[in-house]
């Protein structure tokens, strides 16, 4: 069986890459245009024509606008969640450290100069329709998130792991959106890392207080 050889063996080997996919192409642009401009402000004529392809090009490899949306966020849902494993990974067995380790990712990625906010945050934003499935991939999003929160929360040994948990997800979902208004590396981003410490503190250090119950 030949052996088949990627874009950038190829490259080194001073090869023409294949060209890509008129598919993946389409991909691309609606990647870019999507989180750059906004879902809804971003039509199918832009998108064929960032893509180089006809529109019915388009419509061959994405029925809908709404199949692109989705495949969209679903990529966007696999990447970030990939993202959270191998961070994770690296503290195996230590619930502390891999908070701090997603925290500090969470700190450098909102407070990026060129990023534009929580994709699923966005979207939801974007499209208030519960019943639309742009919206049902970014609310499934927000609950892996907070119930991943809560078997971290557990892992700490937390006396009310539900509270803290679900603190730890209003704390990234306010990163999330203090990053459109107050961007860069000079805005409050970075305080995500001592907020989250302070919040476990808040259980762990002080007997399992919670904050507003008696």
């Amino acid at each position: 069986m030949a052996e088949t050889r990627t874009a950038r063996e190829a490259a080194t080997a001073g090869e023409t890459p294949a060209p890509k996919r008129a598919r993946d192409r389409i991909f691309e642009a609606a990647d870019e245009l999507f989180y750059r401009q906004g879902i809804r402000a971003v039509g199918v004529d832009a998108i064929a024509k960032e893509a180089g392809v006809a529109k019915i090009s388009l419509y061959r490899a994405f029925p809908s606008k709404d199949d692109l949306i989705v495949a969209y966020l679903d990529d966007r849902n696999a990447d970030y969640w990939q993202r959270w494993d191998r961070a994770f990974a690296k503290h195996e067995g230590d619930p502390r450290a891999q908070l701090r380790a997603m925290m500090e990712y969470l700190a450098d990625r909102t407070t990026a100069p060129d990023y534009r906010g929580c994709p699923f945050t966005n979207d939801a934003v974007e499209f208030p329709e519960p019943n639309h499935p742009g919206r049902r991939v970014a609310e499934a999003n927000k609950r892996e998130l907070r119930r991943r929160m809560l078997l971290l929360a557990e892992a700490l040994g937390a006396p009310d792991p539900k509270t803290l948990a679900d603190g730890l997800v209003l704390l990234v979902e306010g990163a999330y959106a203090i990053c459109q208004t107050l961007r860069g590396r000079d805005g409050p981003g970075h305080a995500i890392v001592w907020a989250a410490e302070a919040l476990v503190e808040a259980q762990l250090g002080r007997g399992g207080a919670t904050p507003g119950r008696s």
